[in-house]
C-alpha cells in the first residue's frame, strides 16, 4: 500500500492526462484522421447503396440481368429446335418432290404404253 497516492497527486495525474487528451483533440494530424474516418464511413455507405442497386438490377424476378440471360437462351434454344423442324421438313419436301417426280414419270410411261397398245390394236383391226 505504500503505492497508494493522495488525492491530490490523483487529481494533478487527471489533469494531466485530460490536458494531453485535450491537445490530441485539438491536433490536426488527429482531426485529418477524423476527417478521413468519417470520409470513409461515407464513402462505404455509398458503396452499400450502390450494391443494393446491383443486386436489386441483377435479381429482380421481371426484368433483372439473370431473367433477361434466361429469356435469351431459351430464345436460341428455341430458335434451334425450330431450325432442325425446319431442315426435317425440307428433306421431307424433298422426297416427295423425288416421289413426285418418279410416279410422273412411271404414269407418262404406262400411258405411252397404253397409247402405243391402243394404236396397234387400231392399227392391227381396223387397217384390215
Amino acid at each position: 500500500m505504500a503505492q497508494e497516492k493522495n488525492a491530490q497527486e490523483m487529481v494533478l495525474e487527471l489533469y494531466e492526462l485530460f490536458s494531453s487528451f485535450k491537445k490530441r483533440i485539438e491536433d490536426p494530424n488527429y482531426i485529418q484522421i477524423e476527417n478521413t474516418l468519417s470520409q470513409l464511413v461515407d464513402n462505404q455507405n455509398e458503396m452499400k447503396d450502390e450494391i443494393k442497386s446491383l443486386k436489386t438490377q441483377l435479381l429482380n424476378p421481371y426484368d433483372g440481368v439473370i431473367v433477361e440471360n434466361k429469356k435469351n437462351s431459351e430464345f436460341r434454344e428455341a430458335q434451334e429446335a425450330w431450325l432442325k423442324e425446319r431442315e426435317e421438313l425440307i428433306e421431307e419436301h424433298k422426297s416427295l418432290v423425288r416421289w413426285k417426280s418418279s410416279i410422273s414419270k412411271v404414269g407418262i410411261a404406262v400411258l405411252s404404253s397404253i397409247g402405243v397398245v391402243i394404236t396397234w390394236v387400231i392399227s392391227k383391226y381396223v387397217s384390215k
